[in-house]
């Protein structure tokens, strides 16, 4: 019987945590897209709107495309982004627009 509450005890404790470390991410998540919205309106929107990202002829095809795009317009624009601000940019035009 001791043993059995022990094992209990022990399976609800890693349930819990696993609780805790997945609302984690998901608040990391939340953040990273926060902060990409946050950079794409500062930076890109001084060149172009939605409409570049909605319209039927885009050529971004893959997120990996996605990705060589928002480089090459930051690198092009000399936006002082660090790696962490071109993924969470790209993490953001994903989730709102290509769904890649």
């Amino acid at each position: 019987m001791k043993k059995a509450i022990i094992q209990l005890i022990s399976l609800t404790t890693l349930v819990c945590c696993s609780f805790l470390v997945n609302a984690d991410k998901g608040a990391d998540v939340d953040k990273q897209l926060e902060h990409g919205g946050k950079m794409h309106t500062e930076h890109c929107y001084k060149c172009h709107t939605d409409k570049v990202y909605t319209r039927d002829d885009h050529f971004v095809k893959s997120l990996n495309a996605l990705s060589k795009q928002v480089v090459r317009c930051k690198d092009n624009t000399g936006a002082p982004w660090f790696d962490e601000d071109t993924d969470a940019v790209v993490h953001f035009l994903n989730e709102k627009y290509y769904k890649f």
